[in-house]
């Protein structure tokens, strides 16, 4: 091994600046730990607040269960899904025979005027769900007039995308196809 040493590799550093910097080191590194353990006692104090809080909103008692559950009834909507299409803007107005068909009973139908406006509106996902709904309902009920009715009226009011025109256009197959059934038999 050779005394000469490259002088890249050399660090000249003093001991007595080493162990000044390693206890500056040390002391900050304390410091950093109780600051920590603060704020984990923070944390730990906010996280017991919000499980009380949660606890407190969701927690039952036996009489509280009981009396809910004596007054829960269950939603049935059977037929009747095609009448949130009537708050549409604009509005669905269905014909008599589609009143008939789905057994309607008194139901405002709004009146002509109530059109407010005059284009095509964007279909949202909240009006293509209800659409949607109604649609699936009155299939499964077999109201296949009723069902045609309700998809003329969306193409004549509401502007297209690909989504919506695939979907339109799937559920026009299914009820020519089901009417010829019917025609047939």
């Amino acid at each position: 091994m050779s005394t000469e040493t490259d002088p890249f590799l050399a660090l000249d550093v003093s001991t007595d600046d080493y162990a000044a910097t390693a206890a500056h080191d040390q002391q900050v590194g304390a410091d950093a730990t109780v600051a920590a353990v603060q704020a984990e006692d923070d944390s730990d104090a906010e996280r017991e607040k919000a499980t009380a809080a949660r606890a407190a909103r969701t927690r039952y008692t036996e009489e509280d269960f009981i009396a809910q559950k004596a007054s829960y009834t269950a939603r049935i909507d059977e037929g009747s899904v095609w009448k949130q299409l009537l708050v549409f803007d604009p509005p669905f107005r269905p014909s008599g025979t589609f009143l008939a068909s789905v057994d309607a009973g008194d139901v405002d139908v709004p009146g002509e005027n109530g059109d407010s406006s005059t284009g095509k509106s964007k279909l949202d996902k909240k009006h293509h769900q209800a659409i949607q709904a109604a649609v699936s309902e009155l299939y499964f009920l077999q109201q296949y007039a009723a069902v045609q009715e309700i998809t003329t009226w969306a193409k004549e009011h509401f502007e297209k995308d690909k989504k919506w025109d695939a979907q339109v256009v799937k559920w026009e197959g299914k009820i020519k196809e089901k009417m010829s059934v019917q025609e047939v038999a």
